[in-house]
């Protein structure tokens, strides 16, 4: 498994990070039509994703919260259907002056078995993987900094 992690710093409390991290809203987006949790979010709690792809296709993505520490750390563990693989995401809160380090961590399989690979391919895809990644944590500070 690979470990993927950047890291940005928010000018806002851990509580109001994780407030938003964890919550539902925050998986919505213009590809997800619906989500939904087997109860309050906390650890344990299965989480859907039903996802439209651009040609009109619905996909469900469930999840699992599997860390949970109230204004530090939240993860979640995706379930994929092979060839994929599982993944585990990561946020990390920790106060750094008048804001706060978030740190986001992947945790995945990159070149699944009987995947065709060349060579260099695996880390070209941490790069992109990381490159996504700051921009998911550049629009979140953007967002929570107003």
């Amino acid at each position: 498994m690979a470990l993927i992690e950047t890291s940005i710093k928010i000018n806002a409390s851990p509580e109001k990070i994780f407030s938003h991290v964890s919550s539902l809203d925050s998986l919505k987006s213009e590809y997800v039509v619906g989500v939904e949790a087997d109860g309050p979010v906390k650890l344990g709690t299965k989480i859907k994703t039903k996802i439209k792809s651009t040609m009109g296709v619905e996909n469900v993505i469930t999840s699992e919260v599997i860390a949970y520490e109230k204004d530090k750390i939240f993860g979640t563990k995706t379930f994929a259907a092979p060839p994929a693989s599982d993944v585990i995401s990561t946020y990390i809160l920790e106060p750094d002056g008048s804001g706060t380090k978030v740190t986001m961590q992947t945790e995945a399989v990159l070149m699944p078995a009987g995947m065709p690979s060349m060579p260099g391919m695996e880390d070209m895809m941490k790069k992109q993987m990381i490159a996504g990644y700051d921009a998911a944590l550049a629009a979140l500070k953007k967002k929570l900094e107003g």
